[in-house]
């Protein structure tokens, strides 16, 4: 099976919750409904690549990569639990 990598909302979860913001300020932020956001987060579907970018860079401002790599490591270590 092909690795895909973290899905786009654990991302933004993931550091969303790292940085302290809510759901609600982000949909606002961003000007998306906020069950919207939600259903990203908890994976009943899936943000287009570019919103990701945009939320993580101009919103949390931490740079995609890192935010991947942060999502791929819980991912890792929650198989090991």
């Amino acid at each position: 099976m092909r690795d895909t990598g973290p899905h786009g909302g654990l991302i933004l979860k993931l550091i969303r919750e790292r940085k302290g913001f809510t759901q609600e300020q982000v949909s606002e932020i961003m000007g998306i409904a906020r069950r919207t956001y939600q259903r990203w987060e908890a994976g009943e579907s899936e943000p287009e690549f570019g919103l990701v970018f945009m939320i993580c860079e101009c919103v949390f401002k931490v740079e995609l990569l890192d935010a991947i790599t942060i999502a791929r490591e819980y991912e890792i270590e929650r198989k090991r639990a």
